[in-house]
């Protein structure tokens, strides 16, 4: 009820004023040392973004590595391990010649 009005009273100004948030995004605050603050909003600046949006793609970058890390530990795992590795291998070969049809539509 509340969106549908928002954008009736939104509908009423000039274009270049409207903006119609679909939600609401929550905020809090983080503390850091003041050199680190300084150096975030100085690599806000150079990439004209918030600092909020550097921190987003920060702490995705790192989330990202993680996985990666986590996936190559699991690949040297199964390289290490002579029986899962020919289970694999095999399993690998069964798909090989594997062709399903694609659905109709």
């Amino acid at each position: 009820m509340f969106a549908e009005r928002a954008v009736v009273l939104h509908s009423r100004l000039p274009t270049e004023w409207c903006r119609l948030r679909v939600y609401m995004r929550t905020t809090t605050t983080i503390r850091v040392t003041s050199e680190t603050r300084d150096r975030l909003n100085a690599l806000a600046r150079r990439r004209g973004a918030r600092a909020s949006e550097i921190v987003a793609e920060l702490v995705q970058a790192a989330d990202d590595s993680a996985l990666l890390a986590e996936a190559e530990q699991g690949w040297e795992r199964l390289g290490a391990d002579t029986v899962a590795l020919a289970a694999y291998r095999a399993e690998s070969r069964s798909l090989e010649n594997f062709e399903s049809p694609l659905p109709e539509y």
